[in-house]
């Protein structure tokens, strides 16, 4: 199995994005000294009738100098942390490679604005599979598409988290982004695979919405769903893993 990461065009994304942070930067910076320029300078008298707009211009460069500034350091700061791997992912990767054929191609860490943030897919003649992979530990329940953590009480508690709800929405992006590209009624898959084995993980699942399994047994779990046939052929394969690459 092909275990890979868009990891160069991720990073060079980082560094467009603090290229961008310091041209907003500089601009930001000639606003504000633009304005603390017209208030030192104070090129209008007060009886001027233009004083009014004359006091609203700089108060409005230096508002929006120091506004872009600091927007300048929130995207410097995004292009910094951006994530270029995923070494959840990987891992995964690592594990089914030493039981998939190369025919598998295993997508780790994918990031675009029309798919959002995705953990990892995994191509093949079987068909797209969606994959959200947590290294959480715990005791968790899912009944339908509801998650619940056992507290240390015993007792069930809801819970924000919900990897059901970001498996479902990452499959519909995924979908619409191959629609929008000519490739329509794909056999999409789902499933939650969590890295941790018991007693890390403990999972009391009740009719889940969409699969999950522990990583060791994931294999498995998708034997009579997603492995259970072929459904593409190796021309729309080639092509969904180069969309979803680039």
């Amino acid at each position: 199995m092909q275990n890979v990461a868009p990891t160069r065009r991720l990073s060079r994304r980082s560094r467009d994005m603090l290229v961008a942070a310091g041209l907003v930067f500089l601009v930001g910076a000639g606003a504000v000294v633009a304005g603390i320029a017209l208030h030192i300078l104070n090129l209008v008298i007060a009886s001027n009738p233009g004083a009014g707009l004359y006091d609203l211009i700089r108060k409005a460069l230096l508002s929006l100098g120091i506004g872009l500034m600091v927007s300048s350091f929130l995207m410097a700061l995004r292009a910094i942390t951006w994530k270029t791997d995923n070494q959840l992912a990987w891992q995964l990767g690592e594990r089914l490679a030493a039981h998939l054929d190369h025919n598998h191609v295993f997508i780790r860490n994918i990031s675009k604005r029309s798919t959002g943030y995705v953990d990892a897919v995994l191509v093949s003649k079987h068909g797209i599979l969606v994959l959200r992979i947590s290294g959480r530990k715990g005791s968790f329940g899912n009944d339908k598409g509801h998650w619940l953590k056992r507290r240390r009480t015993g007792a069930w508690m809801p819970m924000r988290w919900n990897p059901t709800q970001q498996a479902v929405r990452s499959q519909n992006r995924i979908r619409a982004f191959l629609h929008d590209r000519g490739l329509q009624d794909l056999p999409l898959f789902a499933v939650i695979v969590f890295t941790r084995e018991a007693p890390s993980v403990e999972l009391t699942l009740n009719d889940p919405a969409v699969p999950v399994a522990y990583a060791s047994q994931l294999l498995k779990r998708l034997r009579d769903t997603y492995f259970a046939q072929h459904r593409l052929d190796a021309k729309t394969v080639q092509r969904v893993v180069n969309l979803l690459y680039q």
